[in-house]
């Protein structure tokens, strides 16, 4: 009899992964794209920000292998510059929506009453407005910069991020072992942060990767609008707009930020995905 196949616990999720088509494919394209990110800057053939005079809109070529944009930029340059900002507001915001989403979330389900009516009424007011429109108003108030866009998209992304983890952390509120620790007189706060938000850690990793997609697709909203980062920053919502007058004549101008933006947004939901069957036992492949 062969003896069982055993697994850290700090590395059985990414096992988990590697056992399961989808969850490994999507999680290494997310990790050469973040590795892109990191090392774009490096690996980049030109400056982004530098004006070719000679080829203003020049198709896809030997020396420009994504060709240039309407002023003679790079754009392959100006991708790989973008990956890094794209992903960096991505993930600042997702950061702000983790922090003070789960703050809420659980604070409203363990003190119920009051408090859980106040919070929760706060955050359906909120949710009433879909995300990018309360990003819009944020971002108006504090005007377009790219701190200000990460910002933006963090808080209105807290409503919903709020709901999603107040529903799992009612169930951990209820159980025995928290009782027990009401019992002998533990504090609420060594409650929340050392038994309910510990026993929500899946719940907690599959809302926030499912959460980057649509951080990134606002990201590139703010960016297409000009509310994002500024000019001459390069950012794939921003080249996304620069290139759209330019469709009939210059094809590979909005093609490619906008390529890159589904497949980036698709593997990130395709990875929040798996991780979701990988937690529920009932969705297990």
């Amino acid at each position: 009899m062969q003896p069982k196949e055993r697994t850290e616990p700090r590395f059985e999720l990414m096992h988990k992964i590697m056992q399961r088509k989808m969850a490994r494919l999507s999680f290494i394209v997310l990790l050469f794209i973040i590795i892109l990110g990191i090392i774009g800057p490096w690996i980049a053939p030109h400056d982004p920000t530098k004006t070719y005079y000679e080829a203003f809109m020049q198709g896809p070529s030997k020396e420009f292998l994504l060709g240039t944009d309407s002023i003679g930029r790079d754009i392959l340059s100006r991708m790989l510059y973008g990956t890094r900002v794209t992903l960096t507001v991505a993930v600042m915001a997702v950061a702000i929506t983790f922090v003070a989403g789960t703050l809420l979330g659980v604070t409203s389900a363990y003190f119920g009453g009051m408090v859980d009516n106040i919070l929760m009424r706060i955050m359906d007011i909120l949710l009433a407005l879909p995300g990018i429109v309360l990003a819009l108003a944020i971002v108006a108030v504090l005007g377009p910069s790219q701190e200000n866009a990460m910002i933006a998209i963090g808080i209105s992304s807290i409503p919903a991020f709020a709901i999603l983890i107040r529903s799992a952390a009612l169930s951990i509120k209820s159980s025995g072992y928290v009782e027990a620790s009401r019992s002998i007189g533990s504090s609420n706060w060594w409650i929340i942060l050392n038994q309910i938000i510990p026993n929500i850690t899946n719940v907690l990793i599959v809302y926030t990767t499912l959460f980057v997609g649509s951080a990134i697709l606002e990201t590139s909203a703010l960016g297409f609008i000009g509310l994002g980062a500024q000019p001459p920053t390069p950012e794939w919502g921003t080249m996304l707009n620069e290139g759209k007058d330019y469709l009939s004549e210059a094809w590979w101008l909005a093609t490619f930020p906008g390529v890159a933006i589904t497949i980036v947004v698709f593997t990130v939901n395709m990875l929040g995905d798996a991780l979701q069957d990988i937690f529920n036992p009932r969705g297990g492949r």
